[in-house]
């Protein structure tokens, strides 16, 4: 099981990033490096220095045996039986509010104290169980530090009966049974049921009649397609697909524009079709104009298989919608249907770049995250590098804003698994709920009712949901690794083998 790491809270982030772009932008001045370009890559560069700090600088480390805070040349290392919890409250500087601090101490009386600031200002020292100051750490995540503390030194006393005494879920096997007609917890939900005695059939049945039944269920299957894209079309915003296309139709013909938009949604379709049979709730279809589209959903993905799934099955659908522009041109050998096919592979190629959060970039994350989460964050990182280079080598601005969003994306994951991580380790995971987290927090940080706690809330259910994730397995990782790797390969030939024709040669020199 990986090891939990809780990190001291970033504090002037903004601050520093403005003084790296400031400075960037100067240098790009002098060396005549155009302004966005230099103040980017100075804010970068700062964003860098200050995250090698951070990760070089204080850090508790959570394992199954103990707990390791890592400082400097006074760490403190004890297996969790052997530690010892206090609580009190610490002076602020400024005169302002008491801060609530917890005190952790080694067999040694070498201590360590946490709390949680709640965007106020540093606190004072506290004494620690050898009688020395101990600087209070505006821990992240500290809550969940302090659940595990409860849980595995124990120190249940923390915790008021009412919440101590909250009986866990009953176990699957307590569940009552299925409603008859469906599976219940021993059956498979693929199984067959028991055909009855009338539904015997003659084992000659000739092939019209396979003929028929293969037909039956095909046309079944397309009328199923057709009535969620219908569904989907109606939980799309039909006034920005309108401006979509009328801003597609200003840059190429209507045509032309109205054929891009159909692209577009049925390659978010694809998303949504993966998501509804994976059971997860879609909000809706949204276009963007001139930046594309984006399926939505309510829910987070609960196994890696399923994040890969849903990432790949919109270049899936785009992608085998692209072989109707292919065969009208080879029908027809017109110049128009070939800029369209190439156009359309050329938007599902960029889709699937290993750059979060496009397609690729997610399928990507759920292979790499499947072996380690620390790999998974070193393929996110490699990927916005590549789309930062892609975008400096193209001239391509849309990647700038795709590297934008999946920076912050990948801040936002990388905290949610560091919190998953630290879930994981509570050997009764089921004992604490949601009112256990905001009560130790109200131990260690500001009382219950702030605004900020709404915040904390929305963060407890992506660790949770990060905890449970469930990794591929080793043969999910080759065949979803061969898919993504035959819709790259058939893609690209599409592109190079219409690249000599008028029309999907520009689309074509994209790539070049």
């Amino acid at each position: 099981m990986e090891p939990a790491v809780f990190r001291p809270v970033r504090r002037g982030q903004a601050r520093l990033l403005v003084l790296g772009a400031l400075g960037g932008a100067l240098v790009g001045a002098v060396v005549e490096i155009p302004l966005l370009v230099a103040a980017l890559f100075g804010a970068v560069a700062a964003a860098i220095a200050t995250s090698a700090r951070h990760v070089s600088g204080l850090r508790v480390v959570a394992t199954a045996a103990g707990l390791e805070v890592r400082r400097g040349e006074a760490p403190l290392s004890a297996p969790w039986e052997r530690l010892q919890v206090g609580f009190g409250r610490a002076t602020r500087p400024d005169g302002g509010d008491l801060q609530r601090v917890a005190v952790v101490a080694a067999p040694d009386g070498r201590s360590f104290a946490f709390g949680d600031f709640g965007g106020l200002g540093p606190c004072d020292p506290v004494r620690g169980a050898d009688g020395r100051p101990v600087e209070v750490v505006d821990l992240e995540q500290a809550p969940v530090l302090l659940a595990l503390l409860v849980q595995r030194v124990p120190a249940w006393h923390v915790l008021p009966s009412w919440l101590v005494d909250v009986a866990p879920p009953p176990p699957l096997d307590a569940l009552p049974p299925a409603p008859e007609g469906l599976p219940g917890p021993g059956t498979p939900a693929g199984a067959p049921a028991a055909a009855p005695p009338h539904a015997a059939r003659p084992a000659r049945l000739g092939l019209f009649a396979v003929v028929a039944k293969l037909g039956g269920k095909l046309l079944a299957g397309l009328g199923k397609v057709g009535a969620g894209a219908l569904k989907a079309l109606k939980g799309t915003n039909l006034a920005m697909a309108a401006a979509s296309a009328a801003a597609y139709s200003i840059l190429f013909t209507w045509q032309f524009g109205v054929l891009l938009l159909l692209q577009l949604f049925v390659h978010e379709y694809g998303h949504v079709h993966a998501m509804r049979r994976t059971g997860m709730r879609v909000r809706g279809m949204y276009f963007i104009p001139l930046l594309g589209a984006l399926a939505v959903t309510d829910d987070a993905f609960t196994s890696r298989r399923q994040q890969a799934y849903v990432a790949l099955n919109g270049p899936l659908w785009g992608s085998l919608f692209t072989l109707l522009p292919l065969g009208a041109w080879w029908l027809t050998g017109s110049h128009f249907w070939a800029a369209v096919a190439a156009t359309w592979a050329v938007i599902n190629l960029f889709n699937l770049l290993p750059i979060t959060p496009l397609d690729g970039g997610r399928a990507m994350s759920a292979f790499a995250n499947s072996f380690s989460s620390s790999l998974g964050v070193a393929v996110g990182v490699l990927g916005l590098a590549g789309a930062v280079a892609l975008g400096m080598s193209m001239g391509f601005s849309l990647i700038w804003l795709v590297a934008l969003v999946g920076a912050m994306e990948l801040v936002a994951e990388s905290q949610s698994r560091a919190g998953g991580r630290a879930l994981r380790l509570l050997p009764e995971p089921a004992r604490f709920g949601p009112a256990h987290y905001q009560y130790l927090r109200a131990v260690v940080g500001p009382p219950p009712g702030g605004a900020d706690e709404l915040g904390f809330a929305r963060q407890l259910v992506r660790m949770e949901q990060a905890a449970r994730v469930e990794p591929m397995g080793k043969w999910q990782i080759v065949r979803w690794g061969l898919l993504y790797a035959g819709l790259a390969a058939g893609l690209l030939a599409v592109v190079y083998f219409l690249s000599h024709l008028p029309g999907a040669g520009e689309a074509a020199s994209i790539l070049s």
